[in-house]
């Protein structure tokens, strides 16, 4: 038999902080500044509702604890705000604030912990965390630090999540000063990915840190085993096709370069490139693709001589695709020697973008582009995708070159460089 007017339910809400009909008050923290009317702040609840969503109070108001008897409890240092957001999924269905700091958010759940109600909520809790993840900036720029509150509140999905997004742009995450701070957990997730976008230059320098930073507190086994999972990957640490869009290092570089070199044989297929502007790039994408990166290369500064030094620091670095109908854009920071006589090469990963044949790609100037990282898949042999618009009069390009110059060399070079410094 149905309920008439869905019975109590419908008017839960009522009861909502009601000092009328409540039978216990908990005595919280004012950390209202608006209201300076004392240091603590009531909420008024209701002993059976309290005690059905909360171990913590079942205990203390039913059990044999001295609060069973009082109308009034104290908890100190439990904030009134965060109390009352609790409160709000216990008696109102309200899930979670639709915003706020990584640090509101432990607040939060770190209370749930406490009053031992995350058996109830840790499931609603996990599928909001990995929609905030994805649109509340505040989280997506803490990342790393979701990844290992993950691991502390045992919550698988929400791992998966996280390691998924870093890995897509690894190179990025394994720079940030808190990757050190991941739990061996964590750890040991991301190097059980087959697919981590970064080099292996990298992601070896970033564990190495780590293993460093926790030194007094892994095993030396452990350490190796972290180093052995790193050496099973490539240069790459991920199966991307990468075409290679200057000549070979082998070859002697200008010391001071205006413009790429000469178009190398085979890649008119993929790109159409214009070598007229100093360090920039303009490329035409001849065969739908799925953009996952590029390799820059940045100016050599001549100012300097060996008198100087090294001179390291870090560089803010944009980089920007823009074409017809959207613009993409990403601003990372690098490691750069201003001292440096020869040009610096970076790669860069970013989030999949989908480059359908005549798209029309320009990057900013300040450097250029010497190799792009793809995937692909075989289509028509017009080289579109099936959503592709296909224009009413076109010209036939050539299909995928098989041309891939390789840049293994390059970054063993450069491997070696780094290890000479």
């Amino acid at each position: 038999m149905a309920l008439i007017g869905g019975g109590f339910s419908n008017n839960v809400n009522k009861l909502f902080n009601d000092p009328e009909l409540s039978d216990v008050a908990i005595v919280l923290d004012n950390d209202d500044g608006l209201d300076t009317t004392g240091a603590t702040k009531t909420f008024h609840a209701h002993r059976v509702i309290l005690a059905t969503m909360s171990d913590y109070f079942r205990s203390m108001l039913f059990g044999s604890f001295v609060e069973a008897t009082k109308k009034e409890i104290r908890l100190p240092g439990v904030p009134y705000s965060t109390f009352v957001k609790v409160m709000e999924f216990v008696y109102l269905g309200k899930t979670f604030p639709s915003s706020g700091t990584l640090e509101e958010v432990v607040e939060f759940y770190s209370l749930v912990r406490m009053l031992l109600m995350d058996s109830k909520m840790n499931s609603h809790f996990e599928k909001w965390m990995i929609r905030q993840i994805e649109t509340n900036e505040s989280l997506k720029n803490d990342l790393l630090k979701v990844f290992a509150l993950a691991f502390e509140w045992d919550m698988l999905a929400l791992k998966t999540k996280c390691n998924s997004n870093i890995c897509e742009i690894a190179n990025e995450y394994l720079a940030e000063s808190s990757f050190v701070e991941l739990p061996l957990e964590a750890v040991q997730m991301m190097l059980g990915t087959s697919r981590i976008s970064c080099t292996r230059d990298e992601l070896k320098r970033a564990i190495q840190a780590w293993i460093s930073h926790h030194e007094s507190e892994i095993a030396a086994d452990v350490a190796h085993e972290l180093n052995r999972k790193v050496a099973k990957f490539g240069k790459l640490c991920h199966d991307f096709n990468v075409l290679s869009l200057c000549r070979k290092k082998n070859q002697q570089k200008p010391e001071n370069v205006q413009s790429l070199p000469g178009r190398p044989e085979g890649m008119e297929a993929m790109l159409e490139i214009p070598y007229e502007h100093s360090y920039s790039s303009e490329m035409t994408i001849l065969k739908c693709i799925a953009l996952r990166g590029i390799k820059i290369c940045l100016e050599a500064n001549q100012q300097f001589g060996p008198k100087c030094g090294r001179i390291k620091s870090e560089l803010e670095l944009c980089f920007k695709i823009q074409w017809d109908y959207d613009n993409y854009q990403r601003n990372l920071t690098v490691l750069y020697d201003f001292t440096q006589h020869e040009q610096q090469s970076v790669t860069i990963f970013f989030p999949e973008i989908a480059c359908c044949k005549e798209t029309q790609i320009e990057t900013i100037s300040g450097f250029y582009v010497t190799h792009i990282i793809y995937l692909n898949q075989e289509y028509e042999s017009d080289g579109r995708c099936p959503e592709c618009p296909v224009p009413d009069d076109y010209d036939s390009y050539y299909s995928m070159s098989s041309y891939h110059d390789s840049i293994e060399e390059e970054m063993e070079t450069e491997q070696s460089e780094d290890d000479d410094e």
